[in-house]
C-alpha cells in the first residue's frame, strides 16, 4: 500500500502542524481511501529558535502612533481585495458603513429595541443552524465563531454602524466581519494561518447572511470602497510596533528558512528517515521550505521508493534559478532517478513558484484558493481541488 508522507513548511509547530495534518489526511482519505499518511515533523526538534530568549533584540517600544504601512494588494479582483482588507481588519466594512451621515440612518419608533441590539440577538442564534456549524466545523472554525460575535457586536464599529440601521448591506457585512474575525482568533490558536479557502468560506457567509434575511453577494459599491477605506485605516488607526514581539513571532518563519540554508542536512536526515520507517510505495507531498528539503534531498540520494513528490507552494525552483539551491547548481540537470513531480502552485501565493519554466520535468498545477496572501500560502490544504489533484495522479 502506497503511503503519502506529508512534510510541513517554514515556521509551523505545534499545535498548528496537528491541524495541518489533520486536514490533509481527511483530504487525501476523500481523494484516495486506500493511501495511507503519515507525518513528518521536523519544525520541533530541528527547526530555529531564539537559544539565547532573544536577548540580542533591542528592548523597547517602536514608534506610536504611526500608520501601519503594510502594503496591501488591491489590483485583484473585488472580492479578494476586500477579504485582503477583511484578514487586515475584521471591522474594516463596519468602519466604512458607520461613517455614513445621520441623515442616512432611520428614526427609530418610540420604546423600539436599537437595531443593533435586534440583530446581536439573531446573530448569536446561527449558531444553533445545523447547516451552519456543518460548515463551521469543516472549515476549522467552529470553536472560534462564537466568541467572534461577541468580539464584533461588543466592538465600537458595530454599535455605531448599526445605531439606526438594519439593513441588508450592514448585515452581510456584520456576517462578513465574524468571519474574519474567527479566522484571525483560529490563526493566533494554531499558532498559524488557518488552511481556509474561499469556496467554503463564501458557503459560510451565504449560510450566515441567509439566517439573517439576506442572501445577496458582496455590493459592488461597497467593495470599490476598497481603497479608499484602507487609506483612512491606514492614516488614522495608530499602531503600537513592538520590535522584540514582532521578531520572536517572525523568527520560526524566517530562522527555519536561514538555519536550512546553512546546515539543511538534519531536517533532510529527518525526511529521510521517515521514508525508511515506511513500507511499500512513498509520496512525499511537501509545503513550502518542505519541498525545498525534499527536492534536495531526492537530487542527492537515490531513493526508489519514492514514487512522486508533491510540492505544494514551493520555493524550490527560484533557488534553483537563484543559483541557491543547496543540491544542485544553476544548469545542472535533476538526476535521472528523480521521481515523477507535480508542483501545485496559487498566483495569490506569493511564496510559489513554477518548476516546469527550470525542471522540464516537473508538471505545474495551477489552484486558485480565492484567498489573498498570506492565507493563500496554506489554503491549498483546505481546498479540495487540491486533493482531487492529487488523487488523480496517484491513479
Amino acid at each position: 500500500m502506497t503511503t503519502a508522507l506529508f512534510v510541513h513548511g517554514t515556521g509551523v509547530r505545534k499545535p498548528h502542524f496537528d491541524g495541518l495534518f489533520d486536514r490533509v489526511r481527511a483530504g487525501l482519505a476523500t481523494a484516495a481511501p486506500r493511501l495511507r499518511v503519515a507525518p513528518c515533523y521536523w519544525g520541533e526538534p530541528f527547526g530555529s529558535r531564539l537559544h539565547a530568549d532573544g536577548r540580542t533584540i533591542p528592548s523597547g517600544t517602536g514608534y506610536r502612533d504611526l500608520p501601519d504601512d503594510r502594503p496591501i494588494d488591491l489590483t485583484d479582483d473585488d472580492e479578494t481585495a476586500v477579504w485582503a482588507l477583511l484578514d487586515h481588519d475584521p471591522l474594516f466594512e463596519l468602519r466604512l458603513l458607520a461613517l455614513r451621515s445621520p441623515a442616512d440612518l432611520a428614526d427609530l419608533p418610540p420604546n423600539a429595541l436599537p437595531p443593533g441590539d435586534r440583530l446581536a440577538e439573531t446573530l448569536r442564534t446561527t449558531v444553533h443552524d445545523d447547516e451552519l456549524v456543518t460548515l463551521l466545523t469543516a472549515a476549522g472554525i467552529a470553536v472560534d465563531f462564537r466568541t467572534a460575535i461577541e468580539t464584533v457586536v461588543d466592538s465600537a464599529p458595530y454599535d455605531e454602524a448599526t445605531a439606526g440601521s438594519d439593513d441588508p448591506e450592514l448585515r452581510r457585512a456584520v456576517v462578513r466581519a465574524v468571519v474574519a474575525q474567527a479566522q484571525s482568533q483560529a490563526d493566533a490558536r494554531l499558532g498559524g494561518p488557518l488552511p481556509l479557502a474561499g469556496e467554503l468560506r463564501d458557503r459560510i457567509v451565504a449560510r450566515g447572511s441567509a439566517l439573517l434575511g439576506t442572501e445577496r453577494a458582496l455590493g459592488a459599491a461597497l467593495a470599490r470602497t476598497g481603497a479608499r477605506l484602507a487609506l483612512a485605516l491606514g492614516a488614522t488607526r495608530p499602531v503600537e510596533r513592538r520590535r522584540a514581539a514582532i521578531t520572536e513571532a517572525a523568527s520560526p518563519a524566517a530562522g527555519d528558512v536561514l538555519l536550512y540554508l546553512a546546515r539543511g542536512a538534519q531536517i533532510r536526515n529527518a525526511i529521510r528517515r521517515a521514508v525508511d520507517g515506511l513500507d511499500g510505495p512513498v509520496v512525499l507531498v511537501a509545503h513550502s521550505l518542505g519541498g525545498i528539503a525534499c527536492v534536495d534531498l531526492l537530487a542527492t540520494e537515490a531513493m526508489p521508493e519514492v514514487t512522486l513528490l508533491v510540492t505544494v507552494g514551493s520555493q524550490a525552483p527560484l533557488l534553483y534559478e537563484l543559483d541557491a539551491l543547496p543540491s544542485l547548481s544553476y544548469g545542472q540537470p535533476l538526476p535521472a532517478n528523480f521521481p515523477a513531480w507535480l508542483n501545485v502552485y496559487d498566483r495569490r501565493d506569493m511564496l510559489a513558484f513554477l518548476a516546469q519554466p527550470v525542471f522540464s520535468a516537473a508538471v505545474d498545477h495551477e489552484l486558485d484558493n480565492r484567498v489573498p496572501f498570506p492565507r493563500s500560502h496554506s489554503a491549498y490544504f483546505g481546498n479540495p481541488a487540491f486533493y482531487a489533484r492529487v488523487g488523480r495522479e496517484l491513479m
